[in-house]
């Protein structure tokens, strides 16, 4: 009698533990994708979690740049690729840097006016993208 409860409880554990890694993996692979379709993105990578009642997002960016405005202009694109992604929800956090792979240059959203990392629903209405 005492398997039971523990193979019930467990049945009750595991889909909603499978439920928030899903989103998050989706969160993350969507992040990537948008980010690594920029030229001039050399690498991102996402850590997002849906813990503490409304989650949140981490990256690492790495750009290709030799200039500050390079860096500026990639990490432009960049947003503007998030923006229009359809699979990244309003509410989640953009880079709060980009960053050379030799750590020279780094540059954040402020660079373009923004009042620090904004999240996808403000980089959207910044520049009145819709995804699509």
């Amino acid at each position: 009698m005492r398997l039971l409860p523990a193979v019930v409880v467990a049945a009750l554990v595991l889909p909603v533990s499978a439920c928030s890694s899903g989103s998050a993996a989706k969160c993350e692979e969507a992040f990537t994708a948008a980010a690594m379709s920029v030229a001039g993105v050399a690498s991102a990578e996402w850590e997002c979690s849906d813990s503490f009642g409304g989650g949140w997002q981490r990256a690492d960016v790495v750009i290709e740049a030799t200039t500050e405005d390079e860096a500026i202009a990639v990490m432009d694109a960049t947003l503007r690729a998030l923006a229009a992604s359809p699979d990244l929800e309003d509410g989640w956090g953009t880079p709060q840097e980009y960053v050379t792979e030799d750590g020279s240059i780094i540059v954040g959203a402020n660079d373009l006016g923004f009042n620090g990392p904004p999240n996808v629903g403000e980089v959207r209405e910044h520049y009145g993208i819709t995804p699509g």
